[in-house]
């Protein structure tokens, strides 16, 4: 086998974690940093910004023929200050940890699709996504987004699914 240049054996990874408030989000991070982190990995926490209280808020009704103007600024400014928190939240855990990172905010029509795109953006080599856990049948008529990066990804994907979200153990309890 051919030996190893120093420029190869540091090659730093580029590593995208889709993050957002969930517990199965959480727990995909933790998980990369106990079973996956390396040294020198750079890290983007990958934050897909849903506009969907603007949007579909009550504000947009308060005239059936317009809109006040003043009224949807202040609902942007809020809803701006809400997702600069989330990403100041996301940017401490990376900084409790140690970890050379940003977190970047993803603006597109659906998170799986944001965050494929977010990640061919910053050149990753692998993504790790969390996951609900829904059945075969939920995550047809919802849709899932670990499944969309997993089909969509160009890259490795790494899907952590919580212990907790497991229901194959309650499966085979019933012999004991």
């Amino acid at each position: 086998m051919a030996e190893q240049t120093d420029t190869e054996a540091v090659k730093q990874r580029v590593v995208a974690i889709a993050i957002d408030e969930s517990e199965n989000a959480k727990y995909a991070y933790q998980y990369y940093l106990e079973n996956v982190r390396k040294e020198n990995d750079k890290v983007y926490l990958l934050h897909s910004v849903e506009t969907n209280t603007v949007l579909h808020s009550s504000g947009w009704y308060s005239s059936p023929y317009s809109f006040d103007h003043e009224v949807l600024m202040k609902m942007l400014d809020d809803e701006r200050e809400i997702i600069k928190r989330k990403l100041q939240k996301f940017a401490t855990l990376l900084q409790q940890a140690g970890v050379d990172g940003t977190v970047k905010s993803i603006h597109a029509e659906s998170p799986g699709h944001g965050i494929c795109k977010a990640a061919e953006d910053i050149g990753a080599t692998i993504i790790v996504i969390g996951t609900r856990g829904m059945g075969k049948i939920r995550r047809t008529f919802l849709g899932s987004v670990s499944d969309y990066v997993l089909h969509h990804a160009h890259i490795p994907v790494l899907i952590c699914k919580h212990a907790s979200d497991h229901h194959h153990d309650q499966h085979h309890d019933k012999d004991k």
